[in-house]
């Protein structure tokens, strides 16, 4: 009897641990799904435009800024500090983008011609309605963005195209229209390069 009461006490704690042990696991799978965050897909855009403005900014390298308004074209030598406070304006683009992802959709495009992968990022909630990002397929490290934005006040539209191309130039086009016409139209292109 002895022996029987032991052999049962055994089989109801192998039963509990069982039981114990499958709850536990059960918690954790549970845990483990809710922390797993949707927002961790985007790229850190913002982390290569600094990168870029760093890059330059230890560097020795000729830079230049060409202006285009009305027709018009004038190109000139800028300092580091003129750079960086130009590439600022990009910057804050991609500093808000970072904040807001949730207003965004991320869809992505592998294109085999170029060996790259587009990323593209879209809202119509905000006035930065897109972002695309071109990624070197083997590297993964962007080759190109651009940010398109687009604000409406009252019957006018304003419009910026930011274009960036890595390791060489970056762009800020502008234009202003109402329905009837175009009202203004601008662009500044920054180029940086190795002196001769």
């Amino acid at each position: 009897m002895k022996f029987l009461s032991s052999i049962c006490g055994l089989v109801l704690l192998f039963f509990f641990t069982a039981l114990v042990s499958c709850k536990s696991k059960q918690r954790k799978a549970e845990n483990k799904g809710a922390t797993i965050s949707d927002t961790a897909k985007f790229y850190p855009i913002e982390r290569f435009i600094k990168d870029e403005m760093q890059y330059v900014d230890l560097r020795d390298f000729s830079i230049t800024e060409t202006n285009i308004q009305s027709g018009d074209s004038t190109t000139r030598s800028i300092s580091k500090d003129e750079f960086l406070s130009i590439a600022t304006e990009v910057l804050n683009q991609t500093n808000w983008f970072a904040q807001n992802k949730y207003l965004y959709k991320e869809t992505v495009f592998q294109d085999l011609g170029t060996e790259s992968y587009t990323i593209n990022y879209q809202t119509d909630q905000a006035d930065i309605k897109s972002i695309d990002l071109l990624l070197n397929e083997q590297t993964n490290l962007p080759k190109r963005m651009f940010i398109r934005v687009i604000h409406q006040d009252g019957k006018n539209t304003s419009t910026i195209q930011y274009s960036w191309v890595a390791g060489k130039q970056f762009s800020i086009a502008k234009s202003e229209k109402n329905p009837a016409a175009l009202i203004e139209q601008s662009s500044k292109t920054i180029q940086w390069k190795n002196r001769p």
